[in-house]
């Protein structure tokens, strides 16, 4: 099986529960308002803080676990290469995922879905934005088995 398959598969995985907590909240807010008292302005400024560096944090993240990886050196193993891209690209997919559950934690807490609809907005175009593709190795197409 190709490589970048299986790469898609999980990144579809991380993207999907992004969406799916959104669905969730239609559901939660045609049932009624928020689940649990307001909290106070400053914890929800703090988890909105929290996720948007979350969000804007991942691309160097990503290129942090990248460049760890590139210091040890792959010494021409494509193997190689592609595991340390693979860690890379989840880390960083991981990262904005968790920037989009704090806006539907938010929205669940304050009962105003625009909370998860920005945050959980910003992380799926993110996460389109960065979609792992071969030429991002600098390969045509990603060698090994298909």
């Amino acid at each position: 099986m190709n490589r970048f398959r299986n790469l898609n598969v999980l990144c579809i995985a991380l993207v999907m529960s992004v969406v799916m907590v959104n669905v969730t909240l239609i559901l939660l807010r045609a049932s009624g308002g928020p689940l649990f008292p307001v909290p106070p302005r400053a914890v929800v400024l703090l988890l909105f803080a929290l996720g948007v560096v979350l969000l804007v944090a991942s691309p160097s993240v990503k290129a942090a676990v990248f460049k760890r990886a590139a210091a040890e050196g792959f010494d021409g193993d494509a193997d190689r290469l592609f595991a340390a891209y693979q860690r890379a690209t989840l880390a960083a997919f991981a990262l904005r995922e968790a920037g989009g559950l704090i806006g539907f934690v938010l929205s669940v807490m304050t009962g105003n879905p625009w909370w998860s609809w920005g945050l959980g907005g910003a992380a799926l175009i993110a996460m389109v934005v960065d979609w792992p593709k071969p030429q991002a190795l600098g390969w045509d197409q990603a060698p090994g088995p298909k």
